[in-house]
């Protein structure tokens, strides 16, 4: 059974002026096609939308339905004819953006907001990922872009990649801690004693990675780092955390210290797939590659409106 969006503005408009005549003098044509249009429709659905009285028609309960949820199919339809033609012009229907759970939140919002302007009928799904878990979700086809992919890039093949800059991190324990009051560069065996607090990587085909974790220390698994530095902040843990997220916290009562083995800057990868290229993913490279972008991202914000 297929009902042409026609037929329902036809019966649509039958219903609102009450008369097949009024409805057809108003859509320029003949009585008989309107009633027409009416009858097959009503043996389409196999039910009675109208009853006449005399010159005029009313709406049967079937018909009053009909009215009340047509409006939402005309809609779709509307909707959907529109989608089909941007999708035939080059545009997505949908976008999975992975992103590395350290790349700074503000900059993402601004990114999905003015996509969402760019291309309101793309889907867009901004999925986290840990780590080595930004490049498996690529390699996995779980994604069509990555936002802060780290280190290095695995396989080239089939792969477009983009170096965004680099993410530093700053070490941390809390004002109350043992380490707190030391004055010295601290070592590894010193710092082992005490527990890191550490994100899963949620890498499943890739090696996978921490911020920060010695040999033999006791980890502590959170889900972000907003948890992580307020552990810190309580004295249960220490470890690293990207500045852009220790500047946040800048009434928090923590102490930034220097240890023997730095943990250098991230680097942070733009990453797609070479293929299947539309237009919405081009826009967003584009505009993710921005000079004052890449440094938002890599959590940079100082100069950014």
């Amino acid at each position: 059974m297929f009902t042409s969006d026609e037929s329902i503005r036809i019966v649509r408009m039958v219903a609102q002026y009450e008369s097949i005549t009024a409805a057809a003098e108003r859509l320029n044509k003949v009585p008989s096609a309107i009633s027409y249009t009416v009858r097959k429709l009503e043996e389409s659905f196999g039910a009675k939308l109208f009853e006449r009285r005399g010159c005029y028609i009313r709406l049967t309960a079937a018909g009053e339905y009909f009215i009340a949820h047509s409006k939402s199919i005309l809609d779709d339809l509307l909707a959907l004819k529109c989608n089909l033609a941007i999708v035939q012009g080059g545009v997505e229907p949908e976008l999975t953006v992975a992103v590395n759970n350290i790349v700074p939140r503000d900059a993402l919002i601004q990114f999905v907001c003015d996509l969402e302007q760019a291309f309101p009928a793309t889907r867009v799904t901004i999925q986290q990922e840990v780590y080595n878990g930004c490049w498996d979700a690529l390699y996995a086809d779980k994604a069509d872009l990555v936002i802060g992919a780290p280190h290095f890039v695995p396989k080239t093949d089939g792969i477009t990649s983009v170096p965004l800059g680099n993410l530093a991190w700053e070490f941390l324990v809390g004002a109350e801690h043992p380490l707190a009051d030391a004055s010295h560069m601290l070592p590894s065996a010193e710092l082992r004693r005490y527990p890191a607090v550490c994100i899963k990587d949620t890498s499943i085909d890739f090696d996978s990675m921490h911020a920060w974790l010695l040999e033999g220390q006791k980890p502590i698994f959170v889900p972000d780092f907003s948890m992580a530095v307020r552990i810190i902040a309580r004295n249960a843990a220490i470890g690293y955390v990207p500045a852009h997220i220790r500047a946040a916290f800048s009434d928090a009562r923590l102490v930034s210290k220097s240890i023997q083995e730095q943990k250098h800057a991230t680097r942070l990868f733009l990453a797609h797939r070479s293929d299947g290229v539309g237009k919405v993913r081009a826009w967003c490279v584009d505009y993710l590659l921005q000079p004052q972008m890449r440094a938002w991202l890599c959590g940079d914000s100082g100069h950014i409106a």
